[in-house]
């Protein structure tokens, strides 16, 4: 965890006063909305690269209670941990950046967990599968599939109620894609459905495959709900602006947590002030703000990446939190920094959150 200074009132109030007069200025609410401390139960060990490499994470659970924490470096490849933080495998893929994955994916005649991930470096979706039944990750036919023109910044995964996979890509310059993911004649392939804008520079975003909405962030902008599916109606519900409910840019990592046919919350990371905003489901109400302080191992700062899940284990019967932590205790200097991820028992968090 990063340690910061904190402004005084009389410098917040000059910067606010050196704004131009027609930009946007939101009031500053964070003492209207104060954040409540939770602490990680564990972490992972940090990833090998130094400086900014650790992003974002995804979970499988499987019917058992086991399963895994998928998790990118974007400078070299994907991480794949046990439910105990401790490192299972390592996929040198280079320079992917988010990942996201579902249950239930059709390959070789067999279901398959299928795990998606954005490379705006070389504008494609890398993509992986994981086996349940034999307990094994492998590439499949054409894993690496070209976005074209698109530099696809942030991915999400959703997978329809007709057992279609939605591939949601996000970009630096603010346009949408969705793609639907298949296997044609044994190999992947992906087919563009959907394009809109976002606004600006734009990375999480995440599907709720229950009530079939898409939701995402927009760094400076806001945190935002469409409708998931590719109709043409891509009307935006506007959930939280930066600079509200105590948020600060750039919003980053979002995910759902799901509690039943509808509710459940949705989770914002807020880059700008190490803390978490977060939505009661389906109406969109705020509940809280929380940020992850010192306890059993160090605190957490600037997360980009998160992911989140009710889905019961044996350690965390209310689901757990992943978050990306910036910059690890461990880190010998802010150049140097070491990241890793920190995770969160969920009980934690609701037992802060308005009912």
């Amino acid at each position: 965890m990063r340690k910061f200074f904190i402004l005084t009132a009389a410098a917040s109030l000059l910067v606010a006063c050196a704004k131009a007069p027609t930009e946007p200025v939101f009031q500053n609410t964070e003492a209207d909305f104060p954040a409540f401390t939770v602490t990680a139960a564990f972490e992972t060990p940090v990833m090998t690269s130094e400086g900014d490499s650790a992003d974002d994470p995804a979970i499988y659970i499987n019917p058992n209670g086991g399963g895994f924490i998928a998790a990118t470096d974007k400078q070299a490849g994907l991480y794949i941990y046990n439910l105990d933080g401790t490192q299972r495998d390592y996929m040198a893929l280079g320079t992917v950046n988010n990942v996201d994955l579902r249950d239930g994916f059709i390959y070789d005649g067999k279901p398959h967990v299928l795990m998606v991930m954005s490379n705006d470096e070389i504008n494609a979706v890398e993509t992986r599968l994981y086996d349940p039944a034999s307990d094994t990750f492998i590439a499949p036919e054409n894993a690496r599939l070209s976005t074209g023109e698109l530099a696809p910044y942030g991915i999400c995964l959703g997978r329809s109620v007709n057992d279609t996979f939605h591939a949601g890509l996000t970009t630096k310059a603010g346009i949408y894609e969705q793609h639907i993911l298949s296997v044609v004649d044994g190999k992947m392939s992906a087919r563009k459905v959907r394009e809109f804008s976002t606004g600006t520079k734009t990375e999480g975003c995440v599907f709720d495959d229950r009530t079939n909405h898409l939701f995402i962030a927009e760094e400076e902008g806001g945190l935002y709900r469409y409708p998931a599916s590719p109709t043409g109606k891509d009307g935006q519900v506007v959930i939280a602006r930066v600079g509200e409910y105590g948020l600060a840019a750039d919003f980053e990592g979002v995910s759902v947590y799901e509690d039943g046919a509808n509710g459940g919350y949705v989770i914002q990371s807020s880059q700008g002030n190490n803390s978490y905003g977060v939505f009661k489901l389906p109406g969109l109400e705020f509940a809280g703000r929380f940020q992850i302080g010192d306890g059993a191992v160090d605190g957490v700062s600037t997360t980009d990446g998160l992911a989140a899940i009710s889905t019961p284990t044996p350690q965390f019967p209310r689901g757990f939190l992943v978050v990306q932590d910036d910059m690890d205790n461990t880190s010998a200097s802010e150049p140097r920094k070491k990241q890793n991820l920190k995770i969160i028992d969920w009980r934690e968090i609701e037992s802060g959150l308005a009912r």
